[in-house]
């Protein structure tokens, strides 16, 4: 091995081990954040040594999430990984990929006959129980509605195909409702670009949607004044790594009602549907009715007709629109309502819908609750 050779080597060496020196020295001294705004989330907080921690693995499993969070340039590092996975063709990240338009959509659901079977069994349960009809909306996700925007990757996504057979097994004395038509006629309009929620127009569409298969006339467009806020960046984008996508535009639709709203963990009453103040938080798509509560009760005087809806997070703004129809409304969220449903059924309601996010609905162990 000639000088020249053994130099570069020694250099190289050097190198790495500065690289190294620079990481611990950053770890050691640069200050720690608790929160990450481009990933929404809590960072993992300095573990705990102890004689119990260290025994049952608590302590190695924390400090490493903790090495990981705080790693010195990670947003950097983080994003140069995921545009070089987009490079590949691979996405952003392995649950989120890219379509046309700076769209950031999740990976595709896959389906779960266990949880279907389950869930069904729940929902059996719960209509026998239920004194009015039970509709289920089943709401496809962002990349099934936008599957034409591919960018190239060989994602195929079945949300129709699943939320037919599931509809197919749902009990004789449930109606489902059909979304995914109206919201494939707009399809570049009904979900966000960076959040895996659909729109203001996509929870418009679908209320709209049930409203017609009940019976009731939903409000036009036109009756309502749209307020456009910008800047919003959501879920998709915090896992995505894909830091450089521009943001949303999120959409706030006023009908000019009178409302009150009533939530059952504050247990404060509030005149809006609509709580402003949480468009300047870290998730501002819980502008809509505060975010997820466990049960939240909307009264509006000149509506007609009482509603329980058994939901997840797509119904914040979706309860917004039927609003406007119901003289009272009842959401109730199963992840964080223990109560048991026999209670919530004594009210009397004169319509029941259960919706949920498709992903939501293969994934959520608390929709059984129903038959509690």
């Amino acid at each position: 091995m000639d000088h020249k050779t053994k130099l570069n080597e020694y250099i190289t060496c050097a190198l790495f081990a500065g690289f190294l020196g620079l990481m611990f020295l950053g770890y050691l001294f640069l200050p720690k954040a608790d929160f990450s705004e481009k990933e929404k989330r809590n960072l993992q907080s300095a573990p705990a040594l102890t004689v119990e921690t260290l025994t049952d693995g608590t302590f190695s499993k924390e400090a490493e999430s903790y090495a990981a969070d705080h790693m010195p340039m990670r947003d950097a590092l983080v994003s140069l990984g995921a545009y070089y996975r987009r490079a590949l063709g691979l996405g952003g990240t392995e649950e989120i990929y890219t379509f046309k338009g700076d769209r950031l959509v999740e990976r595709p659901v896959v389906y779960d006959a266990a949880a279907v079977k389950k869930n069904m069994a729940a929902i059996d349960r719960f209509t026998q129980k239920a004194a009015g009809q039970v509709d289920v909306m089943l709401i496809p996700s962002a990349g099934y509605v936008q599957k034409h925007l591919a960018e190239g990757n060989q994602l195929t996504f079945t949300d129709g195909e699943q939320i037919g057979k599931i509809y197919e097994s749902l009990p004789d004395s449930v109606a489902a409702v059909d979304v995914i038509t109206p919201l494939m006629a707009e399809s570049e309009r009904s979900y966000y670009r960076t959040d895996h929620h659909w729109t203001s127009r996509g929870a418009y569409l679908a209320h709209k949607a049930y409203l017609e298969q009940k019976g009731k006339e939903a409000l036009p467009q036109s009756a309502y004044k749209v307020e456009t806020v910008g800047g919003f960046y959501g879920s998709t984008y915090a896992r995505s790594g894909l830091w450089l996508t521009p943001p949303d535009d999120l959409e706030i639709w006023h009908s000019g009602g009178e409302f009150t709203v009533w939530n059952a963990d504050s247990n404060a009453t509030v005149g809006t549907l609509y709580n402003r103040e949480n468009l300047s938080s870290a998730d501002p798509y819980t502008v809509y009715l505060d975010g997820n509560h466990s049960l939240v009760r909307i009264k509006n005087p000149k509506g007609t007709g009482k509603l329980l809806l058994i939901r997840d997070s797509f119904s914040n703004c979706l309860g917004t629109f039927l609003a406007d129809s119901y003289a009272e409304i009842l959401l109730v969220d199963l992840r964080y309502y223990k109560g048991g449903m026999d209670s919530i059924l004594e009210e009397g309601f004169d319509d029941i819908l259960i919706a949920y996010s498709l992903s939501n609905f293969m994934t959520d162990p608390n929709i059984i609750y129903l038959s509690y």
